[in-house]
């Protein structure tokens, strides 16, 4: 459904990109860049004027995701009375047509069951000399059935082209790679938690509702095996669709032993695959 036909819901039912987090930080950058202006002035060092250059055009950057999530576009999940509303559009490609349809709408007698999922995951560093953890924070919805109209409605979102805007230097189009809700398994609707409030308060709303499994799981995909081979796979065909085709091929020579080659292909394949 269009994200203009979700209705109302009840108080404390919306969950979206903290504001004040991204005021934060563009403070703290704000901040210290007049800091080091002040600096370089009284003591004629002009190496602070570079680096208050370099954080106001990290400002500068940094001002599409600020004034995106003041949008009343910046949502990701809605309770409704007897339905959950996800929108799987990034509030930061607010600007593609609102004429497509971003939303899905879950009923709650559909559910199966909502759990909470924490993801570790090893990847390289850019110089290749040693390795970052990420975490991520993850809802899963199971459903009752498969739901492959879901599913192809997330395919269609990923492969939205951005509208040609005009500009002063000619045309441009952006698309933000950033894709919060994706299908695990055929019958199973992951969210990537970013918002606010948190995951546990949005399960204990559900808990009202539908069955919800309190405990949390923890997958490790930095000691994942050959034997894991599916979700293996299932990984990295995300982080490829995400633009993290890097990541991904990194993950890959983790996993499976691949040499960087064997690893390329490898994950060009999944791809391909997962394209078809």
């Amino acid at each position: 459904m269009r994200e203009s036909e979700v209705p109302a819901v009840p108080p404390g039912g919306l969950f979206r990109y903290s504001r004040w987090t991204v005021m934060l930080v563009a403070g703290a950058l704000l901040g210290t860049g007049a800091a080091l202006v002040a600096v370089g002035r009284l003591m004629g060092n002009p190496f602070a004027y570079y680096i208050a250059a370099l954080l106001f055009m990290c400002l500068w950057i940094y001002q599409t995701m600020v004034l995106a999530r003041f949008r009343a576009t910046n949502w990701l999940v809605r309770v409704g009375n007897a339905e959950v509303y996800i929108k799987f559009r990034s509030y930061l490609n607010h600007h593609l047509p609102a004429t497509d349809p971003t939303v899905v709408c879950i009923l709650f007698r559909d559910m199966r069951q909502t759990r909470l999922v924490r993801e570790l995951q090893d990847v390289q560093d850019t110089d290749g000399r040693g390795t970052l953890r990420r975490r991520r924070m993850l809802v899963e919805i199971d459903l009752k059935e498969a739901a492959p109209e879901i599913e192809a409605a997330l395919h269609a979102e990923r492969r939205a082209q951005a509208p040609k805007v005009e500009r002063w230097y000619g045309s441009s189009a952006a698309k933000y790679r950033h894709y919060p809700v994706r299908m695990a398994a055929p019958g199973t609707v992951s969210i990537e938690w970013g918002v606010a409030p948190a995951a546990r308060h949005f399960l204990a709303i559900m808990a009202v509702h539908a069955p919800v499994d309190a405990s949390e799981i923890v997958r490790d995909y930095t000691a994942l095996g050959i034997t894991e081979s599916d979700d293996g796979e299932s990984r990295l065909i995300e982080l490829a669709e995400n633009g993290q085709t890097l990541d991904a091929i990194r993950l890959a020579r983790s996993i499976y032993g691949y040499d960087l080659i064997q690893a390329k292909l490898f994950v060009e394949g999944l791809s391909a695959r997962a394209k078809a």
